[in-house]
This record gives C-alpha cells, sequence and structure tokens, in this order.
C-alpha cells in the first residue's frame, strides 16, 4: 500500500489524471481517496486510470447509472465520484480504450456545462466571503463590541489561518482559471494544467480542515474552554468565592491596594487562556468614608500576549474600541502620557484610567474618581500587575 495527495478540482481534473498516470509506470493503482485528498494506492501488474467530469448531476446526487455501467462494459471500474470528478481505473487484464476519446468533443462540453458555471460559482463564493467579513466587522465594532476579545482568542488563529488560505485559493483561481481557459480554448481541448493548479487546490484543501477545526475551538470557547478563574462577590447573586485574598492571588489591583475600603457586596474576577494570550478581569465597586464620600469603581483589565507585536495590536484596538464606547462605563477620551514610565501609556478623565503596554502586557485600570498618575499609585499598579520598576 501507498499513500499519496490528491487535492484536485474538477476545474483541474487534467490535473488529476496526471497525478495518477505518474503513479502508473510505478506499478500503483488508485484504490480509493478518503478525508476527500489522501490517495491509497495499491499494487497492480498493468495500471491504468481516468478522470471524467460527472457533468450531468455536478456535486448534486448519484452518476448516470447507464453511463457507468457502459464504462463497466468497456472495461473501466468506477472507483468514487469525488467533487464532481468520475475516478476510472481498468479492470485486472483489461486494456480499455480511453474513455474520451475526441478532445475536441471533449473541450466543448467542459466549457459549456462545467467551466462557465464554474466561474459563477468562484464569483458567488468570493462575494460570501466578503458578506461574511462584513458581518464579523459589524458584530465587533460600535459601542459595547470587543475585536480585542476575538483578536486573542484561540479560534481566532485558526480562523485567520483558514480565511487567508482560502481567499488565496479564490484569489489564485481568478487570476489563473481564465489564462487556463483561454489556453484551452486556443488549443481547442482539455489542457493539463501546470503546477500552480496543485498549489491552488491544495490550499483551498487546508482550508477546510482550519475552518473546522477552527468552528470546533470556538464551540469550546463558548462552552468554557480555558477559563482560568471565575470568581464573584455579590449578595444579589449570592455569590461569595470573590475574597479579597482569593482575587490578590492574581496580577489585578484591589481596592485596598489603592488605599481604599474593600467592597462589601460588588467584586468579580474572571479569565482565560489561549494559543494567543492570558486574559484576567477585575471589577469592584466600593464606598469611599463619610456620609457624602463618592463611589469608586475599580476595573482591571490585563492582557498577556505570547508575543509583542501581538500587544501592540491589543493596546491599539483596546484603545479605538474604548474610545468608541467599547467600555461599560462610558468612552475613553485618550490621550497620550509618556511620562507614566511605560514602553506606551495613555491616560484619560483627570488619571483615573490608565491604558499601558509594557513588554508583552497590556492592562486597563481605572478607578473612577481617583488620580492614578501619582508616583505612589502607580508603582502600586506596577506591582500588583507584575511589572518591572520603572
Amino acid at each position: 500500500m501507498k499513500l499519496g495527495f490528491f487535492p484536485y478540482s474538477a476545474m483541474n481534473y487534467k490535473a488529476g489524471q496526471a497525478y495518477l498516470e505518474r503513479m502508473e509506470p510505478q506499478g500503483w493503482r488508485l484504490r480509493h481517496v478518503y478525508l476527500s485528498c489522501i490517495a491509497l494506492f495499491e499494487r497492480a501488474e498493468r495500471p491504468r486510470h481516468f478522470v471524467d467530469l460527472d457533468i450531468r448531476q455536478f456535486l448534486s446526487e448519484e452518476p448516470d447509472q447507464d453511463y457507468l455501467q457502459l464504462c463497466a462494459d468497456a472495461g473501466w471500474e468506477h472507483i468514487q465520484t469525488l467533487r464532481g470528478m468520475l475516478l476510472f481505473r481498468a479492470a485486472e487484464g483489461a486494456d480499455p480504450a480511453p474513455i474520451q476519446s475526441d478532445t475536441g468533443m471533449e473541450w466543448e462540453r467542459f466549457w459549456k456545462r462545467y467551466a462557465r458555471k464554474n466561474i459563477i460559482t468562484s464569483l458567488l463564493v468570493l462575494l460570501a466571503a466578503a458578506g461574511l467579513l462584513a458581518l464579523v466587522s459589524s458584530l465587533t465594532s460600535g459601542p459595547g463590541k470587543s475585536l480585542t476579545a476575538v483578536v486573542i482568542s484561540s479560534s481566532a488563529l485558526l480562523y485567520l489561518v483558514s480565511l487567508v488560505l482560502g481567499l488565496v485559493s479564490i484569489f489564485m483561481s481568478f487570476v489563473t482559471t481564465p489564462l487556463y481557459l483561454f489556453r484551452c480554448r486556443r488549443s481547442g481541448q482539455v489542457e493539463t494544467p501546470g503546477r500552480i493548479a496543485l498549489l491552488q487546490d491544495t490550499l483551498f484543501q487546508l482550508y477546510r480542515p482550519f475552518y473546522l477545526i477552527a468552528a470546533c475551538v470556538a464551540l469550546a470557547e463558548i462552552l468554557g474552554m480555558g477559563t482560568t478563574v471565575d470568581l464573584g462577590w455579590s449578595s444579589i447573586n449570592g455569590e461569595y468565592t470573590a475574597t479579597v485574598d482569593a482575587c490578590r492571588e492574581y496580577p489585578v489591583v484591589l481596592a485596598s491596594d489603592l488605599g481604599l475600603r474593600d467592597s462589601e457586596d460588588s467584586r468579580y474576577l474572571d479569565g482565560h487562556r489561549t494559543l494567543l494570550a492570558e486574559f484576567l478581569s477585575y471589577r469592584e465597586i466600593t464606598e469611599g468614608d463619610g456620609p457624602e464620600a463618592p463611589i469608586y469603581i475599580l476595573t482591571t483589565e490585563r492582557y498577556d500576549c505570547a508575543f509583542e507585536p501581538l500587544a501592540r495590536l491589543v493596546f491599539d484596538l483596546r484603545a479605538n474600541e474604548t474610545r468608541n464606547g467599547a467600555f461599560l462605563w462610558g468612552e475613553l477620551d485618550w490621550v497620550d502620557a509618556p511620562g507614566l514610565g511605560f514602553e506606551e501609556s495613555y491616560s484619560c478623565r483627570e488619571g483615573s484610567y490608565l491604558l499601558l503596554r509594557q513588554g508583552n502586557v497590556v492592562s486597563l485600570v481605572g478607578c473612577s474618581d481617583l488620580d492614578l498618575t501619582t508616583p505612589e499609585l502607580l508603582e502600586v499598579i506596577r506591582d500588583r500587575l507584575g511589572l518591572p520598576p520603572a
């Protein structure tokens, strides 16, 4: 037995034919194609193959049984139907004539019944891809919507790979298909595509498993995969797991760190780990001392990214999102704050909110009605976030 790779599409069925013919002098005949592209070969004395298009029932139903019977009577065994292609092999001891002997008629059939349909299908696929991108953009932009969470998710990386593979394959087809059809039309027959066809079909075959894996990972993330911590302290919900001691085990800024009174009924900490980053989110609401003391709303978002370019992207994304309202407590009108000792930093609302990046770590720290830019509180913030001293 021998394994091979058979990614060919119906548009490039002649390339699939050429591949099988190259296996024949070595004594290998095709047994079956598994998982849509893994070819299994077996030994045979005089293997021969033929690849034809299933034009009549392309990608819809079973092929014409009368046609298959005629081929069988002529000595061709039907192996399987794959992506609109009929894969045949010569029966044991048979030396059948080629199924398609009139190259001119084969070209006319290919052009009229398949090639034009394929061009229209490719246009529809491209429009669908553009619509998907527009949908993702609409779902992750605007007030209260965050693209950052999507970017750092494990499924995002897999989706990105699948999207790149799919789009590159589609755009390659828009360039190569017209050139290939022009070459066929000029010669009056279906020509064997070049190596670029193998690359194009390979990219498209790789696109599908990456997309499927990404969808499974996305579903697992929705169901809680990668959750590292989920603590709450609320008299309303009856949750009392987010104790001060428990939260202090994580690199977030608590009210007591800033010299404030610990909240008695509103404290939440949740976190997730993905292939690209580790994320923590902490919220706390507490009251100051005295009858007219303000209510302090504390926030910590911490992104520990896998590499610095990603941290830079997260920093820019989070800045733009919170400027546009993707934050629980309203829009944050950031201004540059270069003197705080971080590699990148913004502040707003008189220093009560900070967005900073140090190496691979990005953090949004906020406490309403409290200036966090004082040297003493900046030192506390650095220490709690696990950042090196200035």
